[in-house]
């Protein structure tokens, strides 16, 4: 998933549109975030337009990275910003793919785990057990014998024929 790296920012201000393209995610969740996180764009155009400073896409970046890469809710990303304790976000962290193996590794150990712990929700085992079938033998209907003829007083038919 894709951080900004900050030290290739070359313009002041960004839109919303590039930042979202940065970050390859849908302008209205940054709007979202914006709400969510409370924090206050300092500059819009006169149309109106949110235009980011570099200071702020840090902060997004941020947040980013903990509700996309790290999987935390949006409380939890709340508290982790609040934290003094945040970890510095750079792109060669992220990008070293031993650690994310072994990120990976240990989430699927886990996924595992969780898995053998939990009862059986698959369709396939939960079925009754087959019971031993045996052969059916198909026997064809006797033929039906014809209807003896009615006898009416006239050839009209009536409402119940």
């Amino acid at each position: 998933m894709p951080l900004i790296d900050i030290q290739q920012l070359s313009k002041l201000y960004y839109s919303i549109g590039e930042v979202a393209e940065l970050l390859d995610v849908n302008a209205s969740l940054l709007r979202f975030w914006e709400k969510e996180f409370k924090f206050e764009i300092s500059k819009k155009n006169a149309k109106g337009n949110r235009l980011f400073s570099v200071k702020e896409i840090e902060k997004i970046n941020r947040i980013y990275h903990f509700v996309k890469i790290e999987g935390y809710t949006l409380d939890g990303a709340k508290k982790a910003l609040r934290s003094k304790t945040v970890p510095t976000i750079s792109v060669e962290t992220t990008t070293d793919q031993s650690a994310v193996i072994r990120k990976l590794e240990d989430i699927k150990a886990r996924l595992i785990q969780l898995k053998t712990s939990l009862p059986s929700t698959d369709p396939v085992e939960m079925k009754a057990p087959v019971l031993e079938q045996k052969p059916v033998q198909i026997v064809a209907p006797a033929p039906k014998k014809a209807a003896a003829p009615k006898s009416s007083a006239s050839d009209m038919p009536t409402l119940f024929d």
